[in-house]
């Protein structure tokens, strides 16, 4: 076996590719037994993206294996991780700051909104001003005038639990773990990569449901 030219390939799930060429190295990790010879196969090219092409491709484990062995038939390939890899061939968009910065605050104005929106029709179906009304007059034997300690110190709350909970200002992170929002994104990233994956093999099979 000390002979045996092995290849060790490890598929991404979701690979990009900005040039019109997909090559083996853009699609997977390599390992090879004769290192002089991984170059090689990271040069390997998968497919050629035609001129106003599809923005993504899916690969297979078996497709991958055809290409190498049509290279060399000799080399011993060993697949690990996903079976399937999708890959984006569109091209990197230009960077436009103001734009960028345009686009977040943008999004930054409907979720405060939205946030705010949904903090006060909580608030009001629950009665929340009353309940601090009355709390205030019981511990203090006054009439609350709705600017109180209780208000105040429940605004003050609500922001830090948020600012916790979600832990995404890298300045005030209380752990290095991913935040709530990057898990809902890496789900929802997943998800469109299995229906991708799905619809392909649903077109070759032609049973495809649209």
């Amino acid at each position: 076996m000390s002979g045996t030219n092995e290849l060790y390939v490890k598929l991404k799930e979701k690979a990009s590719a900005r040039e019109r060429t997909i090559r083996l190295g853009q699609v997977a990790e390599l390992w090879c037994s004769r290192p002089a010879e991984k170059q090689r196969w990271q040069r390997l090219v998968l497919a050629q993206v035609p001129p106003g092409g599809k923005h993504r491709y899916v690969f297979s484990a078996l497709e991958v294996l055809a290409k190498i062995q049509a290279e060399d038939p000799k080399v011993s390939v060993t697949f690990l991780g996903a079976s399937d890899t999708v890959v984006d061939c569109r091209k990197k968009p230009e960077k436009h700051t103001w734009l960028l910065h345009l686009k977040t605050a943008a999004v930054c104005t409907v979720t405060f909104v939205g946030a705010a929106f949904a903090i006060m029709t909580f608030n009001s179906d629950v009665d929340v001003s009353s309940i601090f009304r009355n709390l205030y007059q019981l511990a203090t034997g006054e009439a609350s005038d709705g600017r109180t300690v209780l208000e105040w110190t429940y605004s003050l709350g609500l922001f830090l639990g948020i600012v916790i909970f979600f832990n995404h200002v890298s300045k005030l992170q209380v752990t290095d773990d991913p935040t709530p929002l990057e898990v809902q994104m890496r789900k929802y990233e997943q998800d469109v990569t299995t229906a991708i994956i799905q619809n392909e093999d649903r077109q070759e099979d032609g049973v495809d449901v649209s």
